[in-house]
């Protein structure tokens, strides 16, 4: 290009460099000419022994995310591999192919490696902070019981939810063909009883889908309360009249009038089930620390007032309180007040990450996959998981050596 012609080029399009002197530009060019390219990247092999285990691990993770078979890597992502190199790139294939181990055995091992590092990280600082624990349990295609333990707690700034551990239990039908034949004969005889325990069931499932948000607050949990409480009045008020429209199993049953008072009972005790989270206090400066607060106790004052003054945390405010609380330095500046809303941000607000959970243990035991050992492999762990393995201590537990 010609120098005038360069000139008029650099003020039409590039107007904030106009001012620049020669060796910014000779700079600018020194970069351009030592960037990484594809021919630079491929010219020769991978001059770390332990690049092809690293991806081994990397790609590992991948296929225990997706949820898909270990026998993927070999069958489908080498060969996709070799196909890119040799296609696009037009670079021979075979020694880079067989420094990335992943036959089915591999892979599986290294599943289950960095799920035990998850493992062994989480309960290491779980010992160092305080969290929040919930235990749920369901039934596996194969009518296996399965219980979920999943931990809720605050690291870096951001709240973590977190499966502790998965243990199998014994299931109903075995205890009673078991254990108990008397008491499976009087569970058969009270068939009215059970159709109305469906469908309250029913109706509770239809009050946690709309808690099944990571977004979920104290507040928002309170509102869904007091609604499906609302509900529950209404329907309390139709089964004491005989209405069982709302119950469609109770309404194919024989209900006698002493099952109509023992429902209705029920649900002046249920009622009170609920008393915690509808009478849960939630200050108000958790919500908006900046806004008029009343407030007696006089440490909490004096840290509010000291709060309200401080304009750096104001800044990130903007995001939601949740995020304001989270901030690294609230701990150490305001202790007293952290300690208190600490205990609401840790708080489990619905059952909705079991169920997350007992729906990834679905789709992992697939037709092809029922054999997979869900308790003692870690593909659970790292489908469910936020957390990320320690890859480089783990490389060095291992000698580098080619799939088997």
């Amino acid at each position: 290009m010609k120098p005038s012609k360069l000139q008029d080029h650099l003020r039409r399009c590039h107007r904030d460099k106009t001012e620049k002197d020669l060796k910014y530009f000779q700079t600018l060019k020194d970069k351009f000419q030592k960037r990484p390219t594809l021919d630079r990247m491929f010219a020769s092999t991978s001059q770390r022994n332990d690049d092809g285990l690293r991806a081994s691990y990397n790609i590992s993770l991948l296929i225990a995310k997706s949820g898909k078979p270990h026998t993927i890597g070999e069958k489908l992502i080498l060969p996709a591999v070799e196909e890119v190199l040799k296609t696009v790139l037009y670079k021979p294939a075979t020694d880079i192919i067989k420094r990335i181990p992943l036959s089915n055995n591999t892979v599986e091992r290294r599943i289950d490696e960095m799920s035990s590092d998850i493992e062994s990280f989480l309960c290491n600082y779980l010992q160092t902070t305080h969290f929040s624990i919930q235990l749920d349990e369901s039934t596996l295609p194969d009518n296996a019981a399965l219980l979920l333990a999943y931990v809720r707690f605050i690291m870096n700034q951001e709240i973590y939810e977190e499966l502790l551990f998965t243990r199998t239990l014994i299931t109903t039908k075995e205890f009673l063909d078991t254990k108990d034949k008397i008491l499976k004969e009087n569970l058969v005889k009270r068939k009215t009883d059970i159709g109305y325990s469906t469908d309250l069931f029913t109706k509770f499932n239809m009050v946690n889908l709309k808690l099944q948000s990571d977004s979920l607050n104290l507040i928002k949990t309170k509102s869904i309360s007091s609604a499906f409480l609302a509900r529950v009045k209404l329907m309390k008020q139709n089964i004491r009249r005989g209405e069982f429209s709302q119950f469609l199993n109770l309404s194919q049953t024989s209900c006698q009038e002493d099952d109509v008072s023992t429902y209705v009972q029920h649900y002046l005790d249920f009622e009170s089930r609920f008393e915690d989270i509808l009478t849960i206090v939630i200050p108000p400066w958790i919500v908006n620390p900046y806004g008029d607060i009343e407030e007696t106790n006089v440490i909490i004052q004096e840290e509010l007032t000291e709060l309200s003054t401080n304009e750096e945390l104001k800044v990130q405010f903007k995001n939601g309180y949740q995020q304001f609380w989270l901030q690294n330095n609230i701990p150490v500046t305001y202790p007293v007040l952290w300690n208190i809303a600490r205990k609401f941000l840790i708080y489990f607000l619905s059952s909705y990450l079991v169920e997350r959970g007992f729906s990834a243990v679905t789709n992992l035991l697939t037709k092809n996959r029922n054999r997979l050992d869900i308790i003692s492999r870690g593909d659970l762990r790292l489908t469910l998981t936020k957390l990320t393995p320690n890859v480089d201590n783990l490389l060095l537990k291992h000698q580098v050596h080619p799939s088997h």
